[in-house]
């Protein structure tokens, strides 16, 4: 791919380009049949083109936002993004709004990466300083998240995912993965490549103005050890206002019967990718609001 031969000068071009565009491409939903490049966007995204005020690309690099409550993470687990055939960068802009750009050849791991903006804990010990999560199932009365949000893609191996976890052992900045018993995932938006799963259940969490489907792939693989679920917006990809998470723990814990003690380790937002794409992510706003407890991250 082009942007390789020197990829931190042509992908901060490539970058700018993209951010100039979004306003023309307000109205457009992804396309996820065949090569194209997709663009989706929420809320209400300034035209303004963003100034950028910290940019790292260094592999697992972060960047706190909202003093610590939420961190913007440069996760390359799948592979790493310091070798030539994959760059990715996560960036703070002046208004506070942030996000994440990247682009990946072909490479000898067919694991994704996944930059992404962490709120709450991680069971591998990544901890943020909002109190609102972890929190256990059986505390939980409310769950609701608000965002404005817009990507742009190129290519067909990818996603733009919500995820939790559900853990036995309270995440507290520890490890706790080998207490893992479900992955939750959430996409609203993913590439062709992704296209022709069968759904396990049409409609099965339907919140707000929204409706998801429920699909769940066979957890065995060479890194999972847990039930792995995946709910996709029904219809249209699109990126909601809004989204109710408490109607997903719910479905969960009575389809598979899982016990009110489990904890909700945290929230994760972020773009799992994989070879022979690239694209760029800006969150203007994004909060969470646990039993009516609210924390920001965004512009202000």
């Amino acid at each position: 791919m082009r942007f390789l031969k020197n990829k931190d000068r042509c992908y901060f071009q490539l970058f700018s380009i993209v951010l100039m565009i979004f306003p023309l491409l307000f109205s457009c939903k992804n396309d996820s049949t065949g090569p194209s490049t997709s663009t989706t966007t929420a809320g209400s995204t300034t035209t303004t083109t963003l100034q950028v005020a910290e940019i790292d690309s260094s592999s697992g690099a972060s960047i706190e936002q909202n003093d610590g409550k939420f961190i913007l993470s440069n996760n390359d687990w799948g592979y790493s993004c310091g070798l030539d055939s994959c760059y990715q960068a996560i960036i703070l802009y002046t208004d506070g709004s942030y996000g994440w750009e990247w682009g990946r050849d072909r490479t000898d791991t067919t694991r994704p990466n996944y930059p992404e903006v962490i709120c709450g804990t991680k069971p591998w010990g990544t901890k943020t300083e909002a109190a609102i999560l972890p929190i256990r199932i059986r505390d939980l009365n409310s769950f609701e998240a608000e965002m404005d949000i817009a990507y742009s893609v190129e290519g067909n191996n990818w996603n733009l995912a919500f995820e939790f976890w559900l853990t036995e052992q309270k995440p507290e900045g520890n490890d706790v993965s080998s207490s893992i018993t479900d992955e939750v995932m959430i996409w609203l938006g993913w590439g062709s490549t992704h296209g022709g799963i069968s759904i396990v259940e049409d409609d099965a969490v339907m919140d707000l103005e929204e409706n998801y489907d429920y699909a769940q792939y066979d957890p065995e693989n060479e890194y999972r050890e847990w039930d792995y679920h995946q709910f996709r917006i029904s219809g249209e990809q699109k990126i909601p206002s809004e989204i109710d998470f408490k109607l997903f723990v719910d479905y969960i814990k009575d389809r598979y019967d899982r016990g009110d003690t489990l904890w909700i380790s945290g929230m994760e937002l972020g773009n799992e990718y994989w070879d022979n794409t690239e694209g760029a992510c800006t969150v203007k706003t994004l909060s969470y609001s646990v039993n009516g407890e609210t924390v920001v991250s965004g512009a202000e």
